[in-house]
């Protein structure tokens, strides 16, 4: 793509497989959830507290989206989590 190229909207994206479309937009939150992170670090403050938990509430429902498809197990992710508090608790200081 060149810089004459229009960029597509995202009506012009409607032929893409939901999946696909479920991943990218998935992508994009957890970045917003990086970015969100890094402006608490950088600045905390109410305000991006905020944001951060918009941004927390849409990647959760991105996660909602992809269990209604079919594509993750609420049962496998539980489990998961569990092992995860439990090397949180070994390798990290934080209190899990």
């Amino acid at each position: 793509m060149d810089a004459t190229t229009p960029l597509p909207k995202c009506k012009d994206l409607k032929n893409i497989p939901e999946h696909q479309e479920l991943f990218t937009i998935t992508m994009e939150e957890c970045a917003e959830v990086i970015q969100q992170c890094s402006k608490m670090i950088r600045f905390g403050g109410n305000t991006n507290r905020f944001h951060l938990e918009a941004e927390i509430g849409d990647l959760l429902a991105m996660f909602d989206l992809m269990h209604e498809y079919d594509i993750i197990d609420l049962d496998n992710m539980e489990t998961r989590k569990q092992q995860k508090r439990s090397k949180l608790k070994v390798y990290s200081h934080l209190k899990v």
